[in-house]
């Protein structure tokens, strides 16, 4: 046999070789998709009649329903009971999850039945796990900008600029963490999403944005990926929410940082939720 055949031979072997290889990681990726509840659903009744909640009460929803105190209260107030029960059926229920393809080297797993996120304003900060790149669960994130239209601000996926979507695909995702800025005012976080949207819209997805070029631009970014776009929003108004400060911010970075209370979790343990 020639060299040069055994060359081309060879170079085909491999990359077969790293393509199996590729798709086993990117199927044992699918494991963490969904995180059941490993401890028994209660009766809610008798918490949600009492007129005021103790922090153990607070705790025990959180882990019957995925909702934290700021949402109880506000379904409560305005007579939502039912809602929080839907929610806890949500919590408690198993879906069924199917993983597909979104470019050709990275998925996203969705499923019919998810849950419906609460409470929203603008502001909120929505990240999911459910979505890797052949082994590497990295996440997607997004800045809600309009709570009464449904509409998120995000940066996709490599090739399509930022551009505003519909909260509707963010209750398909079979894990799902809702964040809102600790210690601000509705009215800051909704001129943060506003700011947002007027400088943050139609940036090129950039995966290594932070990484060859300055991570903070004081003006229009020239490149920008998910967690990136919403860690800009907020450090244009001081706020660094990179919870390890390094060059590149992930939806994890994002999801771990003090700075952040969550108001809704589902598909994850509430005790640790995405550590």
């Amino acid at each position: 046999m020639r060299p040069g055949g055994r060359k081309w031979r060879a170079a085909a072997f491999t990359a077969a070789a790293v393509f199996c290889a590729l798709q086993l990681w990117a199927a044992a990726a699918e494991s963490g998709a969904h995180w059941s509840p490993d401890y028994d659903k209660l009766d809610l009744t008798t918490i949600l009649a009492e007129e005021q909640l103790s922090s153990a009460d607070y705790q025990t929803l959180l882990l019957q329903t995925g909702l934290s105190a700021y949402a109880i209260d506000t379904l409560r107030a305005t007579g939502q009971i039912a809602t929080i029960l839907q929610a806890q059926t949500d919590f408690f229920t198993a879906p069924t999850i199917a993983c597909t393809p979104n470019t050709p080297i990275s998925a996203e797993e969705h499923t019919s039945h998810g849950t419906h996120l609460i409470a929203l304003e603008d502001g909120d900060i929505l990240i999911t796990p459910c979505s890797h790149t052949y082994g590497w669960r990295n996440g997607h994130a997004a800045l809600v900008v309009d709570a009464v239209q449904g509409l998120t601000l995000e940066s996709v996926v490599l090739g399509q600029d930022s551009c505003l979507q519909g909260i509707g695909k963010w209750e398909t995702y079979p894990a799902v963490l809702v964040f809102r800025l600790r210690g601000a005012s509705a009215g800051q976080r909704a001129q943060i999403a506003s700011t947002a949207c007027e400088r943050l819209c139609g940036v090129p997805y950039g995966l290594t944005a932070g990484l060859l070029s300055g991570k903070h631009c004081e003006d229009i970014p020239s490149s920008t990926h998910c967690a990136h776009l919403v860690w800009e929003a907020y450090r244009a108004f001081g706020h660094d929410l990179d919870s390890n400060g390094g060059r590149i911010v992930t939806p994890h970075d994002l999801a771990n940082s003090p700075l952040l209370e969550l108001k809704q979790v589902y598909g994850l343990d509430p005790r640790t939720l995405w550590p």
